[in-house]
């Protein structure tokens, strides 16, 4: 992200760029920033071309990136989830054909590729790496997440501290579309107040029902048991259902397990995802919460919801029983 960024404040750039990774948030932004960058609105009917998959051929792509500018420096050409670099299935000579493009990118062209995923080990790849720009985007760790929803809020005149940062990020989840938006609504709530608060958060952000099972994960682990069931009894008046309550809190409980068991091996945060079964984007929300039980208080509470889930399908125990009793017994 340096790089981008560093590229866009001094308006020096590759002729091409690829752009992928798990973060589509951060992708698609990026990719916006530089194509307004090289085309202004005004001339973006002639001169910008958005080709998507299947559309995004070799050929097209070739004809978009050979027009001349009208009335104009720079031409770009975005191409959109076309699979290009993961297993198109066009056939080699039509990649040969793209990558005998790149080795004569006019000066009036900018190509951008806007992909999910991309093959490190494929020559389309190295073409692009050797004459362009290749740049996996992943979510931030908290702290850059922190960084994020205070740049958000400061383009309003709005400031928030750092807890309280860290308070709405567990409150909305990892996506940073929705965070957006969320902050958006912050933004408005707020009027002529330039301080946002844990309050604010409460009264207007809509939190994910996965968010807050992180929060009555949180208030079970430290025995706030009015805090557990005032979290519960939110759940249940936005209509979640108690059978689903106790699947999500099960879940979660065998992620934070999973995650505790990563602590002292030296795994990236995609493996760490793959284990937990979690997108690699949230993993750092997962570490974190992880790092606050013991690997023995995970395994009494797996135990718990086991015995707890057996009585409620031999019909000895109601579910919202068995999730008080749970809630009782932590």
């Amino acid at each position: 992200m340096k790089v981008l960024t560093e590229h866009l404040k001094k308006g020096t750039f590759k002729p091409v760029y690829l752009l992928f990774g798990d973060e589509d948030y951060l992708i698609h932004f990026y990719a916006t920033r530089l194509a307004d960058r090289n085309v202004a609105p005004e001339d973006r009917f002639m001169n910008l071309c958005i080709l998507e998959g299947e559309e995004a051929t070799a050929d097209r792509i070739i004809e978009s990136v050979d027009t001349y500018p009208f009335m104009g420096e720079k031409r770009v050409t975005w191409v959109k989830d076309s699979h290009w670099f993961s297993g198109r299935k066009e056939g080699p000579e039509e990649e040969d054909k793209l990558r005998a493009m790149l080795e004569k990118m006019p000066d009036t062209a900018l190509l951008i590729f806007e992909e999910e995923k991309a093959d490190k080990r494929t020559a389309l790849y190295k073409s692009v790496q050797k004459c362009g720009y290749c740049a996996q985007l992943s979510q931030p760790d908290e702290a850059g997440m922190i960084r994020f929803v205070a740049r958000e809020l400061a383009k309003e005149q709005k400031m928030l501290d750092e807890a309280t940062a860290r308070y709405f990020l567990q409150t909305v989840g990892g996506d940073m579309r929705y965070q957006q938006l969320e902050l958006a609504k912050l933004a408005a709530y707020k009027g002529e107040n330039p301080v946002v608060t844990m309050a604010d958060i409460d009264a207007i952000c809509t939190p994910q029902p996965e968010n807050n099972i992180f929060k009555l994960t949180d208030a079970l682990g430290n025995r706030n048991r009015r805090e557990a069931a005032r979290i519960y009894e939110r759940l249940i008046s936005n209509n979640e259902a108690p059978q689903r309550i106790f699947y999500m809190l099960a879940q979660q409980v065998r992620r934070l397990y999973r995650m505790s068991l990563c602590r002292n091996r030296r795994l990236s945060k995609e493996e760490c995802a793959s284990f937990v079964g979690i997108s690699p984007k949230v993993v750092w929300l997962y570490q974190k919460q992880a790092g606050r039980f013991s690997k023995e208080q995970l395994e009494h509470w797996l135990i718990l919801l086991t015995e707890t889930d057996e009585k409620v399908k031999t019909g000895q125990l109601d579910v919202e029983d068995g999730i008080w009793s749970l809630m009782a017994q932590v």
